[in-house]
């Protein structure tokens, strides 16, 4: 894929803020996330986006942030997009996880291995799949509204990186995040 994509994650959640795992729930914006959202409308508007699809997940984060962003372009909804489910740890803290899973829990040394070894997850192969799926059906330049993980696996298959890359990629919210040729800029 060398057209370029223009990759948004959702604003901050309620969830976010206080270090719960989402995965395939969902909890409301912040008013932080919802100023996540204009500032990610303010950085669209200096861009050609105006012919662009966009693409979101069908979680109302996403849908709410698409909204906010991008508000006069129609939303394709991909459950392709939909963030990682992560089983037994949706909803729960640190604390909790910690709490009910010591040893599980203390081999998490980064995000996207808590993300990868949740109990009942989906683990990052299958968000990899989807993602693949969705890529490879993309026809030219697009808008992609979605989450952390997914946007994280998204970014490392188009920039050709290993699994173990991944692990130093960030998802920041309130930005763009544009990606052509295989080459990344985040857009503020």
């Amino acid at each position: 894929m060398t057209s370029p994509l223009l990759l948004l994650r959702h604003g901050e959640t309620e969830w976010n803020h206080a270090g719960r795992i989402q995965g395939s729930l969902d909890s409301p914006l912040t008013p932080r996330g919802l100023e996540q959202a204009e500032e990610q409308r303010a950085i669209l508007a200096r861009l050609p986006t105006a012919d662009l699809p966009l693409y979101v997940s069908p979680l109302p984060r996403a849908r709410l942030t698409a909204g906010i962003a991008l508000p006069d372009h129609a939303q394709t909804l991909d459950p392709r997009l939909t963030e990682i489910a992560c089983g037994a740890w949706e909803g729960l803290t640190p604390a909790e996880r910690a709490a009910g899973w010591p040893a599980l829990a203390a081999e998490c040394d980064s995000d996207l291995a808590l993300y990868d070894k949740a109990p009942g997850g989906e683990g990052l192969a299958g968000v990899e799949a989807r993602v693949r799926d969705f890529l490879n059906g993309l026809v030219g330049p697009a808008v992609v509204v979605a989450h952390k993980v997914v946007l994280i696996v998204m970014r490392g298959l188009l920039r050709g990186l290993d699994r173990d890359a991944l692990h130093g990629l960030e998802a920041p919210q309130g930005v763009v995040i544009r990606l052509e040729d295989g080459q990344e800029t985040i857009l503020r």
